[in-house]
């Protein structure tokens, strides 16, 4: 973890938010948190996680069995103990399961959700193949600090809720080999534009193992789709996170 943090930094790499996924991940990312400063810890429940009880016993994917409102209790009250800066990963998931899963998953969706506006924080959203439906569950609930992790769904969509809500996107550091993740570098509202890596996954080179000293080349490919220079685009997309994020942990400055 060194290594990669240092890479990172020497990336110009300025805050780095680490998502939680469960309690295993939860508490080492907290624990990672207090030995990096560069490390902003966010803590949540992954949608195939929060349906961990429900789920069939030939599931192909290794989920953890455990209990989800103790752990909510958890995220609840490192949220009130200011220990984390967001809450995230949350949301929606259709592509591994059934709609048979769909209000088990937004049960849990939307009490993590009220643990993020009770404590004003951001909430990380994973949506996949449930974008819409998502979407329709932070409007409804009046959700403002929302960032779209990995958004793989429909441009339009993602257009409007940038404008009509404010809400964030970040684009993982495959994006010159995605065309939906370039669109929304060239086209979204630059004030909404954001970075990340999805490590290990999503790499810039198909094949290799993705850190977060990745995000510099998303920012360049940035910079070009917009016609801007490199500094400008890492100046404008640190300045989108410190608004998002409210500088709440640390008071970090772009490298």
């Amino acid at each position: 973890m060194n290594e990669v943090v240092d890479r990172a930094v020497a990336a110009g790499v300025g805050a780095l938010v680490c998502n939680g996924l469960d309690p295993q991940s939860n508490r080492q990312i907290l624990d990672l948190s207090s030995k990096y400063p560069i490390v902003w810890p966010s803590l949540g429940i992954y949608p195939l996680d929060a349906i961990n009880d429900i789920l069939p016993k030939d599931f192909p994917l290794d989920v953890v069995h455990f209990d989800v409102q103790d752990e909510i209790a958890f995220i609840r009250k490192m949220a009130a103990e200011n220990h984390i800066v967001a809450v995230g990963e949350i949301g929606l998931d259709g592509h591994w399961v059934k709609e048979d899963t769909f209000a088990a998953q937004e049960r849990v969706f939307v009490q993590l959700l009220e643990v993020a506006m009770e404590f004003d924080l951001p909430a990380i959203i994973h949506t996949r193949k449930l974008e819409k439906r998502a979407m329709e569950i932070l409007a409804h609930h009046g959700v403002k600090r929302v960032d779209f992790h990995c958004y793989g769904g429909k441009f339009q969509p993602a257009m409007r809720a940038a404008v009509d809500h404010g809400w964030y996107f970040s684009i993982p550091a495959n994006a010159r080999v995605s065309q939906n993740s370039a669109k929304m570098l060239k086209e979204l509202p630059l004030d909404f534009v954001l970075t990340e890596t999805d490590a290990p996954f999503l790499s810039p080179i198909r094949g290799e193992r993705n850190e977060t000293a990745n995000v510099k080349g998303t920012v360049e490919f940035l910079a070009e789709l917009r016609g801007m220079d490199y500094e400008s685009a890492k100046q404008k997309v640190f300045e989108n996170f410190n608004r998002l994020f409210k500088r709440q942990k640390r008071d970090l400055s772009p490298a």
